[in-house]
């Protein structure tokens, strides 16, 4: 108490010009229109754009919230369409499109600095999700399903080099294998490319479709460079659209017709 005592006194002048100062401008802005006008657009702006810092803060950390919001929604959307396309398919017209049904599931586990690279998703056979299944984005594929427990799926990642899947040539429907052998997530290879495809720099890569764990016409990459040795494709590297370092959200494709043609193609063999 003595020091607070202590610093007014040795402070009066200040902390009574202070006052004085509020007091004069108290008045001026009570009895001039013009410079409470001022005042008033000043707190008016000072308030908004506190609001709009405090709004920006609050949209960054709830982008998790709106982002599986919209996972959510794009998986009821792409299943709304694969149903209306199983029932308007007639004896004459059947889509493939028709088959698959899309799961959303979230990244718990990604490596992908490792040789054989095995991810981890946040559904498991309460899902509906089993072995073979596919797992992709929009613009890429991500993996297979390997084994399932009650709430989680383990998946043979692209980034494998055990792993192999069919792609083909978007303009003009040649077919190969996409491989990874660089140990680079940011490149991956296709290989049993014929020569006859006449592939450039620059061209896309899609599923192939010739598996029932994969829709068609996915998007991969594109072409980043090629060699040819003794007329065929030496090495073929393509720049994938997915960036395998950042995974968090995916969809597993469940094909309702995969049984029925696993056992017509197994009586064959």
């Amino acid at each position: 108490m003595l020091q607070l005592i202590d610093f007014i006194k040795k402070k009066q002048v200040a902390i009574l010009f202070f006052l004085l100062e509020i007091i004069a401008l108290t008045f001026v802005f009570r009895n001039h229109s013009y410079h409470q006008s001022k005042f008033l657009n000043s707190s008016n702006y000072l308030s908004g754009t506190i609001h709009k810092k405090k709004n920006i803060i609050s949209n960054y950390f709830s982008l998790k919230t709106q982002n599986n919001v919209l996972l959510e929604e794009n998986e009821f959307l792409k299943n709304q369409l694969e149903k209306y396309i199983r029932n308007t398919e007639t004896t004459t017209t059947i889509s493939d499109s028709s088959k698959y049904e899309y799961i959303v599931a979230t990244v718990v586990n990604s490596p992908y600095t490792k040789t054989n690279n095995i991810l981890t998703i946040d559904k498991g056979e309460e899902d509906g999700i089993h072995p073979n299944m596919g797992v992709v984005l929009s613009n890429g594929i991500v993996g297979i399903t390997l084994n399932s427990s009650k709430h989680f799926t383990t998946v043979l990642s692209v980034l494998n080099h055990q792993a192999k899947f069919n792609v083909k040539l978007k303009k003009s429907h040649h077919y190969g294998s996409l491989e990874w052998k660089e140990n680079n997530f940011s490149k991956i290879n296709i290989t049993d490319l014929p020569i006859q495809a006449n592939i450039e720099v620059g061209d896309t890569i899609i599923s192939g479709g010739k598996s029932v764990i994969f829709p068609e016409r996915i998007p991969i990459g594109v072409v980043q460079s090629f060699t040819i040795k003794d007329r065929s494709y030496d090495q073929i590297i393509v720049k994938p659209f997915i960036d395998y370092s950042s995974l968090h959200s995916v969809y597993v494709v469940k094909n309702f017709k995969a049984n029925e043609q696993l056992e017509l193609e197994n009586q064959h063999e």
